[in-house]
């Protein structure tokens, strides 16, 4: 740490978003953790501002206040030291006073109200009991929406693929076993090949040919894993995956993947008596943006505005802009169909509280891996929390994530199969 850093006065760490229109380029300034508020910007600028295509997610570098035309959040005015990215994109800058009046003196810059403080930002019910009236009454507001007495009639989503029909079924069945679960499976040929081709992939090391779902059942990844994946992948089918999303997130299978793969590590590497069933972590990691589709099939008009302010402010959890945009996020409406669609609970729970780090409720356990996962990816910290919650340590957490990093081409393998590639 330098002198600068250790100095006794606190350096407040803002984010410096840039902004283009056809006109040209602007930046924002404002507190790191609020929400730039583009409608604000909007008004006062009287034009229709997007991300540059070569966005930072955590922060753009400082452009001249005197030449490029800066929005600076009004709680900045009088501030005595901050940190922002000023000549490198890879760490935050301390600056004093003087040269923070230098910057804000450019002769192009606006003060206003453009950001929102996470404590002001709406949050969504706590309750998952609640989420189907929240949910109603959050739709009620877009004209876009027929709304209907029931949520499932409201949202007018696509009936659930057969195969996964069929699957959730087996998955009540106690009594089900390896033949059951061939025969399911067999039944949809391309669900098949995928399943065989999964355990047939360089990630598992299986010696030998994978020739058929049973081998993938007793030779590598078991029954509960088969029932899963078989499930998450003939899921994958219900809905289709936006192509306006966020740029910074422009491969959900990837992403979707990779969770998954962490959590089927961290369940092996954890102490037996936290395990969860390894199975259905598995899923909760495969599935646990699937919201984002269902946002996306539900509000197609407002998931390219979604897309963009998720974009903006990127470095704020994405649970706080969808409420703030729709009045609901992607765990609440994700977990919500899961239920409806009758999948176990512990899925379920795990993917509607897996940004709460509040929550110690049934299936908590999941819910917490799943945010490890997310902070692993992000490169973010780990609570002390979370690794006691787990049983599993910061070294033991990064050689996980460095196997997973290791091996990202067979993952993206993987992912060519979902794709169909």
């Amino acid at each position: 740490m330098t002198k600068q850093e250790s100095d006794i006065t606190p350096s407040l760490k803002v984010k410096i978003v840039h902004l283009q229109d056809s006109t040209g380029k602007v930046q924002a300034i404002f507190p790191f953790d609020s929400m730039l508020d583009i409608g604000a910007i909007t008004r006062v600028s009287k034009r229709r501002l997007a991300t540059t295509n070569s966005y930072n997610v955590s922060s753009d570098l400082l452009l001249n206040t005197h030449k490029v035309i800066t929005y600076i959040d009004e709680s900045l005015k009088d501030i005595k030291r901050l940190s922002l990215k000023k000549t490198d994109l890879t760490k935050f800058n301390a600056i004093e006073a003087i040269e923070i009046n230098k910057i804000f003196s450019g002769s192009k810059c606006h003060f206003g109200d453009f950001s929102i403080p996470q404590g002001q930002l709406k949050r969504e019910v706590e309750n998952h009991e609640q989420d189907e009236e929240s949910m109603l009454n959050a739709l009620g507001g877009f004209q876009s929406i027929r709304l209907r007495q029931r949520l499932e009639e409201t949202l007018e989503l696509p009936p659930l693929p057969a195969s996964s029909q069929r699957i959730i079924r087996l998955c009540a069945d106690e009594n089900a076993g390896t033949d059951e679960l061939c025969e399911v499976i067999s039944l949809d040929p391309s669900l098949a090949a995928q399943v065989v081709s999964w355990a047939s992939s360089p990630y598992y090391g299986a010696p030998g040919e994978i020739e058929s779902v049973e081998d993938a059942i007793i030779r590598v990844l078991g029954f509960d894993m088969v029932m899963n994946l078989a499930l998450g992948l003939s899921m994958g089918k219900a809905l289709a995956v936006p192509e306006n999303g966020p740029r910074h997130y422009d491969n959900y299978w990837l992403e979707a993947v990779s969770f998954a793969s962490l959590m089927e590590a961290m369940v092996k590497a954890m102490p037996a008596k936290k395990r969860p069933r390894l199975g259905h972590a598995y899923l909760a990691g495969l599935l646990h943006n699937f919201g984002l589709l269902a946002i996306g099939a539900v509000l197609p008009p407002h998931f390219n505005i979604l897309s963009r302010q998720l974009e903006i402010n990127a470095h704020l959890p994405t649970n706080l802009v969808e409420v703030q945009l729709l009045k609901l996020s992607r765990e609440q409406i994700g977990a919500w169909l899961l239920r409806h669609w009758e999948l176990p609970a512990g899925i379920c729970n795990g993917i509607r509280y897996s940004k709460n780090l509040a929550y110690d409720g049934e299936n908590a356990i999941i819910a917490r891996m799943l945010n490890v996962c997310h902070n692993l990816l992000n490169k973010e910290d780990i609570s002390q929390a979370s690794q006691d919650m787990i049983g599993l340590d910061q070294k033991q957490l990064q050689s996980l994530y460095q196997d997973l990093q290791d091996n990202s081409e067979n993952i993206k393998l993987m992912v060519s199969l979902i794709n169909g590639n």
